[in-house]
């Protein structure tokens, strides 16, 4: 019998240790769940991600939490559910995982908008779900003279039983360790990349002397470094030096006019176009000289493309953030799965606490992460609410009906491919889908 080496008191501190960690994995999946669901200013394409994976991360802890309570109790519908619920979703998060990666892959070298990445969402939404359930659903029907029912004890919980280990490894391991290649290749492959483009963003700030960053293109070295940003329903601040575009991910703390903002990083033209907005357009008796187009042209490309990099920079080390968290859950439960392969019926103590730990817990690294990359959002929710509880006015709402879809840049990254020359937004919205237009509201506490 799985665990039969082990004492009453090590089995007794691994179903404390899972009760305990799925109990927080819960409250973290509950948590991205409410404020994705009911606040627009967590609406990030990367986190939409994560809420779709919170689900399968908090039926995993479903599973997780019943323990060892049906592993003596094989034939009971507690058992079989159980062994169902970690077959199916505890595996998924990788693939998840991969989706992220996936996107990071379609933005850099498809170029992919939001509007495109979104309608992936379906696709990733049957390949999380829909693989994992085949295997799950199945086992629930498998039964030998000689082994009894696949799902059935093992160890940490009732799951696929010792004596159909290979299927632990064919259906479970073995894939989830397949995902983490495919998502460690592709990072390999756009890592250098964002190194090389971190690197000038680096240099860009250090000196204004230095070279412009180049806009993350297509892998064609033959592409058309042109860079056209479009900003819709953003606020603005008017001053005597004119516009001003504040930085990804800030929020203004005064009311500004809406405007419509086209810059284009061709030096024979420079438009902006303006719309229902106070702003003061330059005056019309001082015409720009060459010289003072050119720098402003080249002012503009240099601006567009270090939004673009430093954006796309934010949302790799999301995705990247979560690889680790992957790495972190698989690598111990691996060990101890391969350790009793090699070792027929035996289980390594350590190996099994180990698991007991890492396991349960995917929900709330992906808690941390959410909270991590959308910390603004955090303390603006929480002030709210404690606002709500301390008795005050309720503030307006920050973040009108419009914000997740009118507050984006868009980015052209041509090249000579017409089929490639499409609007972009991805690169600053996978960091930041938007900024408020509405951040200002009248305080009466």
């Amino acid at each position: 019998m799985a665990g039969g080496d082990l004492s009453e008191e090590v089995l007794n501190a691994i179903s404390v240790i899972e009760r305990v960690g799925s109990v927080f994995s819960m409250l973290g999946c509950l948590f991205v769940i409410l404020t994705f669901s009911f606040s627009k200013a967590f609406h990030k394409p990367i986190n939409r991600l994560v809420f779709y994976a919170s689900f399968g991360n908090l039926m995993t802890n479903v599973g997780s939490l019943l323990s060892r309570r049906y592993v003596l109790e094989i034939d009971t519908f507690g058992c079989q559910f159980q062994a169902f619920l970690i077959q199916m979703f505890l595996p998924a998060d990788a693939l998840w995982t991969l989706a992220m990666a996936f996107n990071v892959y379609l933005t850099f070298y498809h170029k992919f908008d939001a509007a495109r990445l979104r309608k992936m969402e379906i696709y990733y939404l049957l390949f999380c779900y829909g693989i994992p359930f085949v295997p799950a659903l199945t086992y629930v029907f498998v039964r030998t003279e000689k082994a009894g029912r696949m799902y059935g004890n093992a160890t940490l919980w009732c799951w696929v039983s010792s004596e159909f280990d290979i299927f632990r490894i064919a259906t479970f391991y073995g894939p989830v360790w397949v995902v983490i290649l495919l998502t460690m290749f592709i990072y390999i492959r756009t890592g250098g990349e964002i190194y090389r483009k971190r690197k000038q963003l680096r240099q860009f700030g250090a000196s204004s002397s230095a070279h412009d960053p180049e806009a993350i293109t297509m892998d064609d070295p033959y592409s058309i470094k042109t860079t056209e940003v479009t900003v819709t329903s953003e606020s603005a601040q008017e001053s005597a030096n004119g516009i001003d575009l504040a930085p990804l991910g800030r929020f203004n703390e005064r009311p500004k006019p809406a405007y419509s903002v086209m810059i284009s990083s061709d030096n024979k033209k420079g438009s902006m176009s303006q719309q229902g907005g106070n702003t003061r357009p330059p005056p019309s008796n001082i015409p720009p000289t060459p010289s003072t187009a050119r720098a402003q042209a080249k002012s503009q490309k240099r601006r567009a493309n270090f939004e673009a990099n430093n954006a796309a920079w934010s949302y790799s080390k999301c995705a990247l953030l979560f690889f680790t968290a992957l790495l972190v859950t698989w690598i111990p439960s691996s060990a101890n799965r391969v350790y009793s392969l090699v070792n027929t019926n035996k289980t390594e103590a350590s190996l099994e606490i180990m698991s007991a730990i890492v396991l349960p817990l995917q929900g709330f690294w992906n808690m941390l992460i959410y909270i991590a990359t959308s910390w603004e959002a955090v303390k603006i929710t929480f002030t709210d609410v404690m606002t709500h509880i301390n008795g005050h006015h309720p503030e307006p709402n920050r973040y009108p009906s419009d914000y997740n879809d009118k507050h984006n840049f868009a980015f052209r990254l041509s090249s000579r491919s017409p089929r490639r020359d499409v609007e972009s937004e991805s690169m600053t919205e996978l960091a930041n889908s938007g900024r408020t237009s509405n951040s200002a509201h009248d305080s009466k506490r």
